[in-house]
């Protein structure tokens, strides 16, 4: 296995959804905190470097204070495609992983799977469909990252970092596994994009507030919970309404 494989994760607190999400706290905790901590068990990952903008750094540095284990760079804010290959540049990274700070529960064991697989069948872009939104990353060659970089100036393509690359799947060798069992749950959501997103990802770190560690497998229990419950609540509804019905 490749020593020089990182993780860059893009922030930045002026997010136009959701100004400030990086640092709005869960069970205590910034939610770049919780990205970190995540990311930090990893079996393959050399580095942690959070990507983000001069505007952002000071309070993303407080947010993050007393972690040893990361590094900063200090990029481009819009064109988030040039500063993820400067960023891999100054790292000296041959593997990126790419994370977002949308995603409090990104699941280390599916980062590490993807990159095994990444590896060992010597892709140019790796990720996983079907795993819950906001638990995934995308693994990318820094070749790869590289030609993306130095040929598209379509602001999507910058903004968004790998778009160019899945366009041009003649060129690259693009692999998206699917997650099966009771691992592909594609309609669950714990991603923050939103404040729905925010109070929706705050009740799993409440109903989980005495676990060091939310598995995967913990996220889809909650959610297949509150559907069961869901489900109840309509019926007794139902039940309810036609009883009434009857009396009348």
């Amino acid at each position: 296995m490749l020593k020089e494989i990182d993780a860059i994760v893009q922030t930045r607190i002026d997010s136009t959804r959701l100004p400030g999400k990086a640092i709005m706290p869960l069970n205590g905790k910034p939610i770049i905190a919780h990205i970190v901590d995540r990311l930090s068990l990893s079996k393959y990952l050399r580095k942690i470097i959070i990507a983000t903008t001069e505007d952002s750094i000071e309070v993303i540095k407080k947010a993050l204070v007393g972690y040893k284990n990361i590094e900063f760079f200090v990029g481009s804010k819009n064109n988030v495609l040039e500063r993820y290959f400067k960023a891999s540049e100054e790292a000296g990274s041959k593997i990126v992983v790419r994370a977002t700070g949308d995603n409090p529960l990104v699941c280390p064991e599916f980062l590490d799977k993807a990159i095994e697989i990444h590896v060992n069948s010597d892709a140019d872009l790796t990720h996983y469909l079907g795993i819950p939104l906001g638990t995934g990353v995308e693994v990318i060659k820094k070749e790869a990252l590289k030609i993306a970089y130095k040929s598209t100036r379509d602001p999507y393509d910058l903004e968004h970092v790998t778009p160019f690359i899945y366009k041009n799947r003649d060129s690259f060798k693009v692999l998206e596994p699917l997650s099966t069992g009771m691992y592909y749950a594609p309609e669950i959501r714990v991603t923050v994009d939103t404040k729905e997103d925010f109070d929706r990802v705050s009740k799993v770190f409440e109903y989980y507030k005495n676990k060091k560690f939310i598995s995967m497998e913990d996220i889809i229990e909650y959610f297949e919970c509150q559907e069961k419950k869901s489900i109840r609540a309509i019926a007794s509804t139902k039940i309810k309404t036609s009883m009434i019905a009857r009396l009348i």
